[in-house]
């Protein structure tokens, strides 16, 4: 018999402190809409293009670089050949694989907890296996606590079961995990639920696996979609157009990339496996839909070195992510019909092989040589069944009893709002806490409960059942209520046509909802002057380009003690006039901060661009400290060295920088890139391209 019982991990660990609690929309996030090069296939185009939001989701960014040791809760699920540790209040993440036999770790366990700048909504952690689901990127459960609960299917096996309510797009996910006695391993089976109308999913599990700079990636096909050089290709591995040497071991990248295969049409399961050089093994197989897979590396370079060590404890956090997905790749779109679900069985192990049976060979004959392999350590018959037997299990109701994590308050929520829905997993009414008590509010008594503009609001709720609830409000007595009108405003400036894929939506006419919103936002500062309506017109009017109503209703909001409650205020309000070239105005606005708001990285990372740019002495320390808030493919702190240098040649040679022609600062600007290489403790750059100017390919 298996065992699974809770238990708890100690480890160092910088925990997430808080959230933004500006709503970030999303036309502040844009559209990705991508182009392809010539060869790419007609049915591959298909949904490409996505549409990433966060709303009614909030950034969670309040994390720091100390670590202090912590206890983590854990529930372990165990047999004779493996033990795996899941995180529940880290999206259920599997923090560890251990293969007991061989006394080793399967994956890249990550020995402390070190969020960066990298999920949709900021904080990511790396290692193990994360469970992606909802819009595009790093899930919204990265760093937040699901639910889990033990459950028994009908072979008297105990089996763990993650799940949560998704709030952007309204739908369920359930992940049941099965380690049968004498399995080799672990097996997991996913269940996506869609009760409402038509929408899209993503669907990504992400794993790390360590790199000891020799691992070969295979998988059960050859043929990739890359995103690189601008636009999309279709290829086939080992080489790629746009890198040299064979891709099928990343080590030789030197840059940070992707590719997703391309498996091809009617298989039924798919497998990838990423090989180290003394022959240990990680492999996954799966069942369709999920036929998709990717390998992600950071590439060997000094920047992609450096992003390991940051999301880790030194070296000892180097990878190499295999994930598989339900979509092409992660920018394509997958529809998912109203009142519909998606699901399907995935297995995860590690095996040794002679290192001679992968390397030193082609890639057609290591797929070939390990393809035989892996149908004799899980055959595609067994896999198929073992499908059918979780899919049964996945009906299983979870009781309260069986609860031993509980995750949010949103889905007893959003069961309260559609009593109709009908799904296999409990949420309590008593996980209905603060942050959902002002819907509740509003669900039964048709207006929110008054609140204080100097707080902060303590939630966001923007879907299309909400808008109509805020807007039957406004329109009787909730209409005098500067909250509802500010809520009213939100919701209809993120309302977006949900039946249509990304590239037909982005030509959507929200002119009209934008117009309303505006009017709601005015009136909720009419009622009551209050900061969070005025930021949000002050973005709409960015948003529009007029720079000089965004300003006045930015310089409004400072002028309400409340602007010095959260640093978001004054890291918005930086970051906008630092890109109008506004530095004096920005710095001056700085040294009239709170000491506090001061120390947020963002607002210290505006000051110190600003400090370059008016050539000036730099902030003390500035470039010296360490910056949780790097987002991945942000080079603003290179740059900024860069350009902090090529200010200082200039000025030793007598020239005022800012009045040299464009290619006089270029020349500067790579004089000081090949004279002063930056620290190594800012250096993020996930290309060392000059032709790309040390960035991510445009």
């Amino acid at each position: 018999m298996n065992k699974i019982y809770t238990d708890v991990m100690t480890l160092p660990a910088a925990m997430i402190e808080g959230t933004d609690p500006l709503p970030r929309f999303r036309r502040m996030t844009g559209f990705g809409l991508f182009s392809t090069k010539p060869g790419f296939p007609d049915e591959a185009k298909t949904d490409l293009g996505t549409c990433t939001r966060t709303l009614p989701y909030r950034i969670q960014d309040r994390y720091g670089r100390d670590r202090r040791m912590t206890e983590l809760k854990t529930v372990v699920l165990e047999n004779e050949h493996l033990k795996a540790t899941f995180v529940p209040s880290f999206g259920g993440k599997l923090w560890s694989l251990y293969d007991k036999d061989d006394g080793r770790e399967v994956l890249m366990s990550n020995p402390v907890v070190q969020p960066g700048n990298l999920a949709i909504r900021n904080a990511w952690t790396s290692g193990g296996i994360e469970w992606n689901f909802g819009s595009a990127g790093h899930t919204y459960f990265c760093c937040d606590d699901v639910w889990a609960a033990v459950l028994t299917d009908p072979d008297g096996d105990g089996f763990l079961r993650i799940y949560e309510f998704e709030r952007a797009k309204e739908c369920f996910f359930a992940v049941d995990f099965h380690l049968p006695e004498g399995s080799r391993q672990l097996f997991t089976h996913v269940k996506l639920t869609n009760p409402g109308d038509d929408t899209t999913t993503y669907w990504w599990s992400n794993v790390a696996i360590p790199d000891d700079g020799g691992t070969r990636v295979m998988s059960s096909s050859e043929d990739v979609i890359v995103f690189c050089g601008g636009a999309a290709s279709y290829e086939k591995l080992p080489h790629l157009s746009e890198m040299d040497g064979d891709m099928s071991y990343p080590h030789n990248a030197t840059r940070s990339f992707d590719y997703f295969f391309q498996p091809p049409g009617g298989v039924k399961t798919t497998w990838e496996s990423g090989v180290d050089k003394n022959g240990f093994a990680f492999y996954d197989r799966s069942t369709a839909p999920l036929i998709y897979h990717k390998m992600f590396c950071w590439g060997s370079h000094r920047g992609g070195i450096r992003w390991q060590q940051h999301l880790s404890d030194g070296d000892r956090g180097r990878y190499i992510e295999l994930q598989a997905g339900i979509a092409r790749s992660q920018l394509h779109d997958k529809p998912f019909p109203a009142h519909s679900s998606y699901e399907w069985t995935q297995c995860f192990g590690g095996t040794y092989v002679d290192p001679g049976m992968v390397h030193g060979l082609t890639l057609h004959e290591a797929n070939a040589r390990f393809a035989l392999h892996v149908q004799e350590l899980i055959p595609e018959n067994q896999l198929l069944s073992l499908d059918k037997k979780y899919a049964a299990c996945a009906k299983i109701k979870v009781k309260e009893e069986n609860v031993v994590h509980r995750g949010s308050g949103w889905g007893a929520l959003h069961l309260r709002l559609c009593p109709q829905i009908s799904v296999p997993l409990c949420f309590p009414d008593d996980s209905l806490g603060e942050e959902q008590r002002p819907w509740l509010h509003l669900l039964e008594r048709g207006v929110l409960p008054g609140s204080d503009p100097s707080g902060i609001p303590v939630s966001w709720m923007t879907s299309e059942k909400w808008l109509r609830l805020l807007q039957t409000s406004v329109s009787g007595k909730g209409g005098d209520d500067w909250a509802a009108q500010l809520h009213y405003g939100n919701a209809l400036f993120e309302f977006w046509d949900n039946a249509h894929t990304v590239p037909t939506a982005r030509y959507f006419d929200g002119s009209e909802y934008e117009k309303r919103a505006e009017e709601a936002w005015k009136r909720s500062d009419a009622l009551c002057p209050n900061v969070w309506a005025r930021r949000n017109l002050a973005v709409l009017y960015r948003l529009r380009g007029e720079n000089e109503s965004a300003e006045q209703a930015y310089r409004f909001v400072f002028s309400l003690p409340a602007s010095v409650c959260d640093p978001c205020f004054a890291s918005e309000y930086m970051g906008w006039l630092t890109g109008a070239g506004k530095y004096e105005e920005a710095l001056r606005l700085y040294e009239g901060l709170p000491e506090n708001i001061r120390g947020a990285d963002r607002v210290t990372l505006h000051a110190l661009r600003c400090a370059v740019k008016l050539g000036r002495e730099v902030l003390p320390g500035g470039f010296e400290r360490e910056y949780a808030a790097i987002r991945e493919g942000e080079t603003s702190l290179s740059d900024l060295w860069f350009e902090y240098h090529a200010r200082r040649l200039a000025k030793e040679c007598g020239e005022d920088f800012d009045k040299l022609e464009k290619e006089e600062k270029a020349a500067l600007t790579e004089r000081a890139e090949e004279l002063f290489p930056p620290p190594h403790g800012i250096d993020f750059r996930m290309s060392y391209d000059k032709n790309k100017k040390y960035r991510v390919s445009e």
